[in-house]
This record gives structure tokens, sequence and C-alpha cells, in this order.
């Protein structure tokens, strides 16, 4: 079936949406009357029911044609700030044959992207942005982004775009049209499994749609940067996708639940990009990308698909485009893309303190020993009634305490002391390890060191710092703390230490 010809079905589908509503409204509306008229307490108590449906059913009719109205998101870029980017988008729209955005905004996202304020469905446009990636300036070559930017162009690019726009209007607003009715209400319920009924059927019909043009609009991005580009950027994204998460997951929110920001971020998203511990994951996430679980409605074909028809084409580049990194394309870029990212961020983002990242690894693996500890030292307060520091857990080992710090019991109910003293040695020794690491840090002799994933290594700058023998003797049967007391004291740990959060 050929795309025109589903495009029209698909409208007129859209136009059947319209029926259905305004059908159902003309009829609740007629029974009301008609109630009102017949038996008025009837009718009253019937309004109940039909007033909230009326108005859910025209909301979600203006819903159609009218995008909520929000903060457009993104780093607002104009031609004399960044004129290298801006001339090469509009080279794209003019070889795509449509109009260049009027605004281009710069994301904290792995994404790009054209969207549209349009009215009638569409049909009439009243702003183009395009949204661009910071991750993606930081990580593709330009050709690579030529092809993300010529397909999100591309789409624009065929001689019945107006009518697919419609098309893809038409889906987005299915999806919102439904969202207006209450479903804890029986009858707005039953309503609104008719709209989604009648939505997944347009969704249905229309992915085809959606589809080819997104194989369309990948033939014009590889006639523009060449299939090779056009391939490796599809492949690139799912690794700078992985590599944006753990980026923010392991470090950028740590650092923030701590209080702190980095004072620059894309120097530390591109060192980890380059991590040796990384590679291995990264280059099999590039060889075999995967598609994420979009629903059963997703208007893109799988990515393998999408490579596999660009390699076919085996299509040569246009002259003229670079191999340059993409963020050459940016004037002074550094600056522009952690704007981009604290554009992101909310209001308090300005309150956390900015530390290089060296220091924000220390805070953060330090945060983690920490919390740690917390139990050991509540623990110890507990037994003995006194404030918790680190003389006061050394205190109560030395009296004969050991086995009451644990929290294990074990498995056999007769076992004895020895029993459970083992059990809690286990314990009790990492914690111990952990405070007394916590201590020499706190006094300036080591630090600890994170690397991209997450892992932490403890650097001392003391060449006696091997503590192994007295924390051993520290939780022994018969054991002392007097050779961890006297290595605290030369290290200068004051004797009520505790480390502060």
């Amino acid at each position: 079936m050929r795309v025109s010809f589903r495009a029209a079905i698909s409208v007129a589908l859209l136009v059947g949406f319209y029926v259905l509503a305004f059908g159902l409204i003309a009829g609740l509306l007629a029974l009301e009357t008609y109630a009102l008229i017949e038996r008025p307490f009837v009718g009253l108590k019937f309004a109940f029911l039909v007033v909230p449906v009326v108005y859910a059913i025209g909301k979600g009719l203006l819903s159609l044609d009218r995008r909520v109205r929000a903060e457009v998101p993104g780093l607002l870029v104009t031609p004399e700030e960044q004129p290298d980017l801006w001339n090469l988008v509009r080279r794209l729209a003019s070889e795509a044959g449509t109009r260049p955005p009027d605004e281009i905004r710069i994301l904290a996202a792995v994404n790009a992207g054209v969207s549209e304020d349009t009215r009638f469905l569409g049909l009439r446009v009243l702003k183009r942005r395009m949204f661009i990636g910071a991750p993606l300036l930081t990580s593709l070559t330009e050709k690579q982004l030529i092809s993300v930017l010529a397909h999100e162009l591309g789409h624009y690019a065929n001689k019945d775009t107006r009518l697919a726009g419609v098309v893809v209007s038409g889906r987005d607003a299915m999806l919102r049209a439904g969202s207006h009715m209450n479903t804890e209400k029986w009858f707005q319920r039953m309503i609104a499994k008719l709209f989604r009924g009648y939505a997944k059927l347009y969704l249905r019909v229309s992915q085809a749609i959606s589809r080819r043009q997104e194989f369309a609009a990948d033939r014009f991005s590889a006639t523009l940067a060449g299939s090779s580009a056009a391939a490796s950027a599809l492949r690139e994204l799912p690794v700078i996708d992985a590599a944006w998460d753990l980026f923010t997951e392991r470090h950028l929110t740590v650092a923030w639940e701590l209080g702190y920001l980095p004072t620059t971020f894309f120097d530390g998203f591109a060192r980890l990009r380059a991590a040796p511990e990384l590679h291995e994951e990264l280059e099999e996430i590039r060889q075999n990308p995967h598609d994420p679980d979009r629903g059963p409605y997703d208007s893109h074909p799988p990515l393998k698909d999408r490579i596999d028809a660009i390699e076919t084409m085996a299509l040569e580049p246009e002259s003229g485009w670079g191999d340059r990194p993409a963020l050459d394309l940016l004037a002074d870029p550094m600056p522009l893309l952690d704007a981009a990212v604290l554009d992101t961020l909310v209001a308090d983002a300005t309150t956390k303190e900015r530390v290089d990242w060296a220091t924000l690894g220390h805070i953060g693996a330090r945060a983690r020993v920490v919390r740690g500890t917390q139990r050991l030292l509540e623990k110890t307060a507990e037994l003995t009634g006194k404030q918790p520091s680190l003389t006061t857990v050394l205190d109560a080992l030395d009296a004969g305490h050991l086995a009451d710090l644990g929290t294990h019991v074990p498995g056999d109910r007769e076992a004895g002391a020895r029993a459970r003293r083992e059990m809690a040695r286990g314990e009790v020794l990492p914690e111990l390890s952990a405070l007394v690491a916590l201590a020499f840090s706190d006094a300036g002799l080591a630090r600890w060191e994170l690397d991209w994933l997450g892992r932490t290594t403890f650097v001392t700058s003391s060449h006696d710092f091997d503590m192994a023998e007295h924390l051993d003797a520290a939780v022994s049967d018969h054991g002392s703390t007097a050779g961890l007391r006297t290595a605290l004291v030369n290290a200068g740990v004051a004797p009520d230490y505790r480390p502060a959060r």
C-alpha cells in the first residue's frame, strides 16, 4: 500500500475522530435535553454524568490542534553566537528543500529533533525549532552530526510532506485526546475506552507511514553524509546514550545529592567516554546496538534494520563535509554546553558548590564510606550510652563487647559466645577499617579516587599506613587496640573523631 494512500486513510480516520467526538457530544446533549423536558429530576441527576464527559471530550478535541503550552527546553543559540552551526543547518535545510528552523536550541540530552508549533493539524506551521543534544556535539564527528541533523530535516523533504505531517501530528494528538477523561468515573471510563480503541486503530494504520518516513529520512541522511557516516552515527547513538546515563547517574546525581556540582561538565564526560575501563562495554554496544522498548506503536523501525538499509545503499558523501569533531562547529563550546546542562537543572543549582572532578570523586566516594560506618557508630553509642566516635568504638572493643557490636545471629540458636564473636568480627572489621580510613583521610593523609565506573581506590600519602595488623588485633579475642590508638595519635587524629557527613 503506497504511503500517500495510507496517509489519506489516516487523515480520513482523523476526520472520523472529530465525527465520533461531535456525534457523542450531540447525542449526549440531546439525551440530556430530552431527560430535562420529560423528567426534570432524572435529567438533573443525569447532568452530573453528561456535563463532565462533554467537557472532557471538548477539551480532548481542542488538544488535537493545540500543543500544551510549556516552557521550551534547551538553550537558545543565535546565528550571531554560533554562525558555523547555523550555516550548516541552513545548508542542510536547503538540500532538503525545506525551510530552515526559526530557532536552534542546545539540550543536555542524547537527542536531536525538529518540532513545530502548528495549527490545523500540521497544515499551518507557526514556528519550527531544531533541538541538538550537547552530548552529540561532544561525541560525534562533523559528518556524523550532519547525518543526524539531515535525518531530522529529511522528514520534511518528501513531496507528500504536508499530508504525512498531518498524520504524524495526528499520532501525537490521538495520544493526548483521551488523557482528559477521569477514569475513576465509570461513565467517563467507558467513553475513554472508546476513544482509546479508535486511537489504537489510527496508530496501527499510521505506523507504516511513520516507519517509511524514517527510512526516507535515513536515505536523505546517507545521500548527504554518506552511508558510512550515517550508519556509524546510528551505531554511536546508543553508545553516547549509555555513557551519558552512566555519567549522570554515577557522577552528576551523586554530586547533586551531596550539595556539589563539577566546575565543568563536558570535560568529565569526554574523559568518561575515553576511559579504558569502559572501552570494552561501549564497544559491545557499538557493535550490537539495541533498541529501547517503546511499545507496540513505536513509529521507528528497528535500529538494526535502519543500519542495514543505509549500509546497503553504499552512498558516498557530498563534497565539502569535514571529518573534524562536531565540537569544532561551535564558538567557545564548553561554556555553552555546560550552560545547557545547568539550564536543565532546577533553580537551586546555583546554590551547589562547584569543585573539580578529582575533588568531586573524593567527596562522592567518602560519602559512601561514611554511610558504611554509621551502623557501627550508632550500635556502639547504644551499647555504651556515650557519644558515637572512633574512641567509643575502641573502648567497647577493649571492654570485650565485640560480640555485642554485631547484628548477625548464628544459624544454631545454641551456638556459644565464640560463634557470636566470629559472626560479629566479620561485620565489625570492615566497618572499623572504613572508620579508620576516614580518620586518616580527614587528617589529610589519604584520599579516595573514583574511576568513571564508580569504583573507588584508597590512596595514601603515608608509607606507614598498613593498618591491617592493628585492625586485626583490635577485633581479636584477646587482642588490644593499643597499636591502633598509637597510629591514630601519630597521624594527628582527634581522640573523639567522628566523620562529618
